[in-house]
């Protein structure tokens, strides 16, 4: 194993204990939150490494990537495993869970030639909820203006809503600011009398965020963030410049499909399809009388949404589940079964979207990604659906392993990556003005004696 890497900013604290979790930066109120997102994640001063877990309910993606100050992404190592022990995003094995965090790490550590400590972890399910609030305080010093502590305030007031026990606060992402003169995107150092913060507040079952970090733990690594995982795909397809504009990003997986709208370069709204790949098997498994393994060898070797794209003739050969003897199916049957579970999956983020304000404003489109964006005709059957333009979204700008890694099945891995990074300029950002802050208190207090 090569040189012990630490995959994020080393703070001198202690692991999180496994009864609570370590809240991310975007937990943390910031106007250099938004600031960051919206002028796109810039490099670091130095090479920094970090890793992304992914468990997902069918493979665990492990991704080592390595960003160096001209801002290039090398994927130093990654791996994709079966995932034992989850459930549409929940662990319901723990000892399976830990063995396959265990194995998966492993896997990469190989590839990169590092040893992993520390890993960001993606984290959705059908438990995640999202919540929009609003706080509004009075400016302390409107003459002088808006200060961060005015910013703070005003995001721990809309934040400050009781919330349940059985729930856990995994983020609290600000929207945007109204001021006197009105909505602005970063209010530190505007004149106005009263500030008024939008926030979005994400939440997770206290069970099930805690199960996944405790499985990491016990797996001998600790957690370094947790982060949504829609939001972790959008940092790893998305440009700044489609966060501005608007889009719809759908990330099918094989246990749950995770939705996020971002609108002027907010993530405005996220939610979970409790469906994905798995339901889609499942699907063709009974109605093809094969078995789980068949179902889905067939569904990646011969796979199609269209059902009108493939010959009438087409045959495939597969054993039956019960005798073992060799039968022939249509292959546009296949396609036709496909077609329905998928468009019904598609047709279920579109229910729930249109219940939003955000959905008729994401003027950039539908971009989708995840594993089970990969069958042929995806995007057409999208569009049929959402009538707007859609696209298959893949993380880019890579080297190193980049022909790998560049799936849209690593998107998520991808975007833990850039989280990471985004952690550490944001701590960079509280501690420069930390700083800044003792250095105009020492010199008032030169100036006063």
């Amino acid at each position: 194993m090569g040189t012990t890497t630490p995959v994020a900013k080393d703070t001198g604290a202690p692991p999180p204990a496994v009864e609570g979790l370590r809240r991310p930066e975007l937990s943390t109120p910031s106007s250099g939150a938004m600031a960051v997102l919206r002028a796109g994640i810039k490099p670091p001063a130095k090479t920094r490494m970090f890793t992304g877990l992914d468990i997902g309910t069918t493979k665990i993606c492990t991704i080592v990537g390595e960003i160096d100050p001209s801002g290039r992404t090398t994927i130093r190592g990654l791996s994709s495993t079966p995932s034992q022990g989850l459930r549409r995003g929940v662990v319901v094995d723990l000892d399976e869970t830990v063995s396959s965090i265990r194995t998966a790490i492993r896997k990469a550590e190989e590839v990169a030639q590092v040893e992993v400590r520390d890993v960001l972890v993606g984290i959705a399910g059908g438990h995640i909820q999202c919540h929009h609030r609003t706080g509004t305080v009075a400016v302390a010093n409107p003459e002088r203006g808006i200060t961060r502590a005015d910013i703070r305030r005003a995001i721990d007031k809309a934040g400050a809503g009781q919330i349940p026990m059985e729930r856990e606060l995994i983020h609290t992402l600000p929207q945007r600011f109204l001021i006197d003169d009105g909505p602005v995107t970063n209010p530190e150092g505007f004149s106005s009398r009263q500030l008024t913060a939008e926030v979005l507040l994400v939440t997770a079952a206290v069970t099930s965020a805690q199960n996944i970090i405790r499985a990491v733990r016990q797996a001998h690594y600790r957690t370094a963030g947790i982060y949504l995982e829609p939001l972790a795909s959008s940092l790893a397809i998305l440009t700044p410049e489609e966060r501005e504009l608007g889009v719809l990003v759908i990330d099918i997986g094989g246990g749950t499909s995770d939705i996020a709208i971002w609108v002027d370069g907010s993530v405005r709204y996220a939610d979970v399809v409790p469906f994905g790949g798995d339901a889609i098997t499942e699907d063709i498994r009974r109605g093809l009388k094969v078995s789980c393994y068949d179902a889905e060898n067939l569904k990646k070797r011969f796979g199609c949404c269209l059902p009108e794209a493939v010959p009438e003739g087409d045959r495939i050969e597969v054993p039956a589940a019960l005798t073992g003897e060799t039968q022939q199916i249509s292959r546009r049957f296949l396609a036709e079964i496909i077609e329905s579970r998928l468009g019904e999956i598609l047709l279920m983020v579109r229910e729930k979207c249109q219940q939003t304000p955000w959905y008729e404003r994401a003027f950039g489109g539908v971009v989708l990604t995840g594993g089970g964006s990969l069958q042929d005709g995806t995007v057409e059957i999208a569009r049929k659906i959402f009538d707007r333009p859609c696209k298959i979204g893949r993380p880019s700008g890579l080297s190193g392993l980049s022909s790998v890694a560049s799936s849209p099945i690593y998107s998520t891995g991808v975007g833990l990556i850039l989280y990471g990074l985004y952690q550490d300029q944001e701590a960079l950002y509280n501690e420069t003005h930390m700083f800044q802050r003792l250095i105009r208190f020492f010199k008032r207090a030169i100036d006063w004696y």
